[in-house]
């Protein structure tokens, strides 16, 4: 047997941990994710794409009910940062898949074409669990990003009560991603009742209002997002993002609710 040279073994360990800490996977062609975006989610956005201790975590306590099957909704987003500021229009549908699951798409475009595409499963809007982007002008998406490891998990989150907090602490990584997973930890708050109608004039009843932080291994503050939770839909909608390069604000246009 003819043995490797010494740089040449060194090389292939070199790149033995690479692909471990990256993993191989084949490309998603973005042409499968725009004709055909409901197969799609439903083959890799449900919990079943979730290992089986990550899902043991997220269901672990009293099962919850779901109280829509279907939400579409149109919103814009301003973003300002490093001299700049534009705004984009959206539109997200979400599928709820029961028991805090819910799965979402949406499409993001700018002076009314489409750039990009947004999929992920979430619990109650707010903890994505696993998501993926597509920029539409590339042959294929980005690998998903998951949750690899959840270290806490608090469900209360699910049906947020005023004055206290919930925590999410977790290891992420792409789909075939082996190793080197990103820690994070997000520290969600629940403020005093509020108007539903702070999130669109429209919208009737009271609804709770969510502060959530973002650090990682350090401790350091990565981004803080702000959500309205509404008690009769059981889900969040975004309101606020802020992190050291930039901010945005998303306002609700429209909303449909399919019961």
């Amino acid at each position: 047997m003819t043995s490797m040279p010494l740089p040449a073994l060194r090389l292939a360990a070199v790149l033995a941990v690479a692909a471990a800490m990256g993993g191989c996977a084949t490309p998603v062609d973005t042409r499968t994710i725009v004709s055909d975006s409901p197969s799609y989610l439903n083959d890799n956005f449900t919990p079943m794409q979730l290992s089986a201790a990550v899902r043991s975590q997220v269901e672990k306590g009293e099962p919850m009910a779901p109280r829509f099957r279907r939400i579409e909704f149109r919103h814009s987003v301003v973003v300002e940062g490093q001299g700049n500021r534009y705004e984009v229009q959206a539109n997200t549908t979400l599928t709820n898949l029961g028991n805090g699951y819910v799965q979402q798409r949406t499409e993001y475009a700018r002076n009314d074409l489409a750039y990009r595409v947004n999929l992920a499963l979430s619990f109650a809007g707010i903890h994505l669990l696993r998501s993926q982007t597509t920029f539409l002008e590339r042959a294929s998406a980005q690998q998903p990003l998951e949750i690899k490891e959840l270290i806490r998990f608090d469900r209360g989150l699910g049906n947020p009560k005023p004055g206290q907090s919930y925590v999410m602490e977790a290891r992420l990584g792409t789909a075939p991603q082996l190793m080197g997973f990103t820690y994070e930890k997000r520290t969600c708050t629940a403020g005093q009742p509020v108007p539903a109608s702070v999130l669109m004039l429209e919208l009737q009843g009271t609804a709770i209002p969510l502060e959530c932080v973002k650090t990682g291994e350090n401790g350091v503050v990565i981004n803080k997002m702000k959500f309205v939770w509404l008690p009769d839909l059981g889900v969040g909608f975004q309101t606020d993002y802020v992190s050291a390069r930039e901010t945005s604000l998303y306002t609700l246009h429209s909303i449909n609710v399919t019961r």
